[in-house]
């Protein structure tokens, strides 16, 4: 989807108004260190599901045209794999999840329009395991399946456009300046702002209360919630006043977690390799020194340091140091993300047949895991392989259907000389990105390839007329 399309959905005056969040937030002096780390801000239930899915999609847009997003495929699978594990035990276990994370040096969460949902990286890098980080998303999750946006639009008495236009300023504001986000967001909201603060206040207890209950039914221990909010306590210069926000945190609210935790509950898992491999990606990725990592009495010498020090040789030019680490630590552990890292060192000093034969054995491996399938089609094509990436890309699409999949089976499609196929591809991709009209234009220019097939033609045409449709039903809710 195109801006001019992200502007029709939402209707003319919130798109000014969103504008006008864009320019504050441009503006906005930005700080370091937020006051109080801040959880939840809920999701939408005003509009029908159809208008609340393309709000969210232009949401999230927004959102990623405007703000630095991590991108790294591992490290975003192992957030979507846990959070749509927490959400299957929810009362939204049929809505849509989308999981995201925003680089940011503050301690922060929020749900948008349509369950998309995301996280700062300083937030991870504060958890110190899996069940901290599983109660924030599973309280951001209790958001969505309970509606509360909704509740506020409904008891705030202003218009829809104000309200979304609003919302969406305050997080854009709030990533970098939380005191200037709330602000933009209350003065947006009418009513007392008593009442707003009461309202939110239930609905915090409430997301607690559902959370933990999907954390326990996820088999997690939703101590972690309570340790959490522990840690935010102590963030907070003035000892966990509640402020005036649309999220406040206290020392009863803490008590009151603590209390709901039950007993049977408490010798759930706490942690995962999974979460300690994530955590010391993210650290070196976003490191501006990652020589830093290369200091053993800085990471220790356990699995998860060395792996960490491997990634820090690799960004250093120093490949060779970490396939030193990673081979060691490979014959000692399983976990796919060593020999991930280790075909990664392989490629960095460009030995693509060495990083081929690491993936190869991997994919036997783990068939289906995303991120080896990836790297192992990337792999195929650096080694003018296109037909057995392609094997394997339709094969991942059997079982997922993202936007990544088409955009690396585009560019196998071009390798192998198929470029019909290839623009069809790039035309999935866009669907699944929200771009309707560029889609539309990758299939158009399929259709004027030469020797495509009568099926093909079908195929093409009748997804264009899809989407055309879509458009159509847009235009005519204005």
């Amino acid at each position: 989807m195109t801006m001019p399309l992200i502007q029709k959905v939402l209707s003319r005056s919130a798109s000014a108004l969103l504008t006008f969040g864009f320019v504050l937030f441009l503006t906005v002096n930005t700080t370091v260190n937020a006051n109080l780390p801040t959880l939840g801000d809920p999701t939408l239930d005003s509009f029908s599901s159809k208008e609340e899915r393309q709000l969210g999609l232009g949401f999230y847009r927004s959102l990623r045209a405007n703000l630095p997003f991590v991108d790294d495929l591992q490290i975003n699978y192992y957030l979507n794999s846990i959070g749509k594990r927490l959400a299957s035990h929810s009362d939204a276990a049929g809505d849509n999840f989308h999981f995201f994370i925003i680089k940011a040096p503050t301690i922060n969460a929020f749900a948008g329009p349509a369950a998309y949902i995301g996280i700062h990286t300083q937030l991870i890098l504060e958890a110190k395991n899996e069940s901290q980080l599983a109660s924030v998303l599973a309280h951001e999750i209790a958001h969505v399946s309970q509606r509360h946006l909704a509740r506020a639009f409904d008891n705030s008495g202003n218009s829809t456009a104000l309200t979304i236009a609003t919302l969406l300023a305050a997080i854009l504001v709030g990533t970098q300046d939380s005191e200037a986000g709330q602000a933009v967001f209350m003065s947006g909201i009418a009513g007392s702002q008593q009442s707003s603060i009461n309202f939110t206040r239930s609905n915090e207890y409430e997301a607690d209360r559902v959370g933990i209950g999907i954390l326990a039914d996820t088999g997690i221990n939703p101590q972690g919630m309570v340790d959490f909010f522990e840690i935010l306590l102590d963030k907070s210069p003035e000892g966990g006043i509640e402020y005036l926000r649309t999220h406040p945190l206290s020392i009863n609210r803490v008590s009151e977690a603590k209390n709901r935790v039950a007993k049977k509950d408490e010798t759930l898992p706490v942690d995962t390799l999974d979460f300690q491999f994530t955590k010391a990606r993210l650290a070196v990725l976003l490191s501006k020194q990652p020589e830093y990592y290369l200091d053993d009495e800085v990471v220790g010498k356990g699995l998860i340091g060395q792996y960490q020090k491997a990634l820090a040789a690799i960004r250093t030019q120093n490949a060779d140091l970490a396939i030193q680490i990673l081979k060691k630590n490979k014959e000692r552990h399983q976990h796919p993300w060593l020999r991930l890292a280790l075909a990664e060192a392989y490629s960095s000093k460009q030995d693509d047949k060495k990083a081929l034969e690491v993936l190869s054995s991997l994919a036997k491996l783990y068939p289906g895991y995303l991120p080896v399938t990836m790297a192992y089609a990337n792999a195929l094509n650096n080694n003018k392989m296109p037909d057995k990436s392609i094997t394997l890309l339709k094969k991942q699409l059997q079982s997922d259907d993202y936007a990544i999949i088409y955009k690396a089976l585009a560019n196998a499609y071009y390798a192998n000389g198929q470029i019909s196929a290839a623009l069809e591809s790039t035309g999935d991709q866009y669907v699944r990105e929200g771009y309707i009209e560029l889609a539309i234009q990758q299939y158009d220019n399929a259709l004027n390839q030469e020797n495509n097939s009568p099926s093909t033609k079908q195929r093409l045409e009748a997804a264009k007329l899809e989407l055309k449709k879509v458009i159509q039903k847009y235009k005519d809710q204005l």
